[in-house]
């Protein structure tokens, strides 16, 4: 028998349609759309309800963090849950492993993914390498790595703890097209398998990425700036590690900076670089060529196998809070794909987030909460990860100026000639968490109260 098709476990409110399971309280008008999840429209919504709207790692682990504080979750997602060969996001920086830790997905990512505990400073022109050692942390943090894990890969593990909560309701192929907010609720309309369909639920968060449904629906924009170069991740067939790159790399050079990085076991590694915005996308592939030759020990041009050209930018909302609609991660704010602060900072967004939401529906606390939540990561953003990220990108990509490549060179030097500096150096990056809104409750689950 379907869930919800025994007429004696039907809410007032349906005593003739099919009910699936239903937000408002008896004298609401409830029914099924197609066969998505149920429209409910009358007095008010459950106040414990949450939609999660994104089904990329920062939507999986914010409805995960929520589910396991007691809250109902409905997640959404545009795409189906397949992979994809594009590279993606697959850096994962060490300040967020205590709290993949605490939801339990740690153990299964690093399984699957490499541990890096060092990372090296490579001087293209001259071969000088340097290095810093993660290792100096461990008085300091529980993890002292960074992970390497595909995106999709870190996606596939959360969903599955995800599906495994019995609090948590998941769509695949669904599309959000608008949403409407009242005292009570919201309201999110989406289109599913050919057809128009409604959700609603008390709070509705946006984590579907930079170019975000949610957002443009609130009215919210993206201001800030493009960068005049594209990044182009590579996925790459070449044995780095011969020419003295750790797993992952900084390759500094006045005109071929990158980004590399050890994918898995078996050879693939992702390189990363910048060209010009304005050249031609229909022939990057051929100046790709022209600079691996440049770059690799006798003009060698390695096995491609896949590629993703994105523009950078440094952008941010004026609020991550409208209503009953929050942002976090890339909906909320974007920046240069260069330090693993996008990643981390969202990772942090969902934290502070959740136990905002945790206080409001769980312990009749003040909205006013959500708007602290706002402005703390708001200026967590402002005033760390975008700076920091627009540095190394800037260090990375633009370092053809008098000088420039040298004076950078020089001060990794000095923070690499001793371990303290490589300390100091390193946790800056513990700023990107923040301290709670409130004092911590008996419960503690990552990303929780």
């Amino acid at each position: 028998m379907p869930v919800g098709s025994d007429p004696r476990s039907r809410p007032e409110c349906c005593p003739t349609r099919r009910w699936t399971g239903c937000w408002a309280p008896t004298r609401a008008r409830c029914w099924v759309s197609g066969r998505g999840s149920p429209v409910c429209e009358g007095e008010r919504v459950a106040q414990d309800s949450v939609i999660v709207v994104g089904g990329g790692p920062h939507g999986l682990l914010h409805a995960l963090a929520l589910a396991r504080v007691g809250v109902d979750v409905t997640l959404l997602e545009a795409r189906p849950p397949r992979p994809t060969n594009s590279p993606r996001a697959m850096t994962f920086h060490w300040s967020i492993m205590r709290g993949l830790d605490e939801l339990g997905v740690l153990d299964e990512a690093l399984r699957r993914g490499l541990i890096h505990r060092t990372w090296s400073i490579n001087v293209l022109g001259t071969g000088e390498r340097m290095q810093i050692d993660l290792g100096v942390l461990a008085d300091d943090i529980e993890h002292p790595f960074t992970l390497h894990l595909p995106q999709d890969e870190l996606a596939d593990i959360v969903t599955t703890a995800l599906l495994a909560e019995p609090r948590v309701t998941v769509a695949w192929d669904t599309r959000v097209t608008g949403l409407r907010q009242d005292a009570d609720g919201v309201t999110v309309d989406v289109e599913a398998d050919g057809a128009v369909r409604e959700y609603r639920a008390a709070w509705v968060v946006g984590a579907d990425g930079a170019t975000s449904s949610v957002r443009r629906a609130t009215g919210l924009g993206l201001p800030g700036i493009t960068w005049p170069e594209r990044f182009v991740a590579v996925n790459v067939r070449h044995d780095f590690a011969a020419q003295g790159y750790d797993v992952s790399a900084v390759q500094l050079d006045a005109r071929d900076g990158a980004l590399v990085a050890q994918i898995d076991r078996d050879g693939l590694w992702r390189y990363t670089y910048a060209e010009n915005l304005h050249l031609p996308e229909e022939s990057l592939r051929e100046r790709m060529d022209e600079m691996f030759r440049r770059v690799l020990p006798g003009g060698e041009v390695p096995e491609v196998e896949t590629w993703a050209a994105h523009r950078m930018h440094q952008r941010v909302a004026n609020t991550f809070r409208v209503g009953r609609v929050l942002l976090l991660a890339d909906a909320a704010h974007v920046t240069a794909p260069t330090s693993g602060y996008g990643l981390a900072g969202g990772f942090f967004d969902s934290v502070t987030l959740v136990e905002a939401l945790a206080e409001v529906v769980l312990h009749g606390a003040d909205h006013e909460i959500l708007d602290r939540y706002s402005e703390v990561r708001r200026k967590v953003f402002t005033g760390l990860a975008s700076p920091v990220s627009s540095e190394s990108k800037q260090l990375l990509w633009n370092a053809d100026g008098p000088g420039r490549l040298e004076e950078e060179v020089e001060r990794f030097r000095w923070i690499t000639s001793s371990p303290d500096r490589q300390r100091q150096y390193l946790l800056v990056g513990r700023r990107l968490e923040s301290p709670p809104l409130r004092r911590r409750r008996a419960t503690s689950v990552a990303g929780s109260v």
